[in-house]
């Protein structure tokens, strides 16, 4: 009987290693491929934003709250992030859901006419995986399909509950960068101020 328990258990850790692996292996995929998509993408709208900024010579509405939006492979993207200290570019997706999350970082709430924009990203290694090593201080930069560029300056980094949402949709920060720590069981929460406001 000891004998069978013994094999039962050797049997049943092999079995949670390779489950282990593979999920790892999984993970990696999802990672990589989110990353080789997030560089094509970003080449893609750096080039229809730069037409964008030869194209216009019409001033700017400052009574239009919406950010515009250019279709890339059958989204609407309303610009791209830059985060320097992390060395990472980002294309941003006017809209979110779990579908576009795996693609790119996309605009749960708010506009930069606004001054309430928050941006979500899953915790992919070169999407928001890093972003809990953000400092007070360090640079993001935000710029809109019209090439206009926004400089924040980050204010603080918190950590928050799954079920924290109206700390982030609800706030007085310009900006707010947000995702989930490994895991998944609580959120980071970046809140970033415009600089020269």
């Amino acid at each position: 009987m000891k004998k069978k328990i013994a094999v039962f258990l050797m049997v049943s850790g092999i079995v949670f290693i390779i489950a282990a692996a593979l999920l790892l292996c999984y993970n990696n995929y999802e990672n990589q491929r989110a990353h080789k998509a997030s560089e094509e993408l970003m080449k893609t709208l750096r080039t229809q934003i730069e037409a964008a900024e030869i194209e216009s010579d019409a001033g700017e509405d400052f009574f239009d709250e919406e950010m515009k939006t250019k279709v890339i492979d059958g989204y609407e993207y309303i610009g791209y992030l830059s985060l320097p200290d992390l060395n990472i570019d980002l294309p941003i997706m006017s809209q979110w859901d779990y579908k576009r999350l795996k693609i790119s970082p996309c605009r749960y709430f708010g506009s930069v006419k606004t001054n309430n924009l928050v941006i979500a990203a899953h915790n992919y290694r070169w999407h928001f995986g890093y972003l809990g090593h953000l400092e007070e201080g360090d640079l993001i930069i935000f710029t809109d399909m019209d090439s206009k560029k926004y400089s924040y300056n980050v204010s603080s980094v918190e950590i928050l509950l799954p079920t924290d949402v109206e700390k982030v949709k609800n706030s007085s920060d310009d900006l707010i960068l947000y995702t989930c720590t490994y895991g998944g069981e609580k959120r980071i929460a970046v809140r970033c101020k415009l600089k020269n406001k």
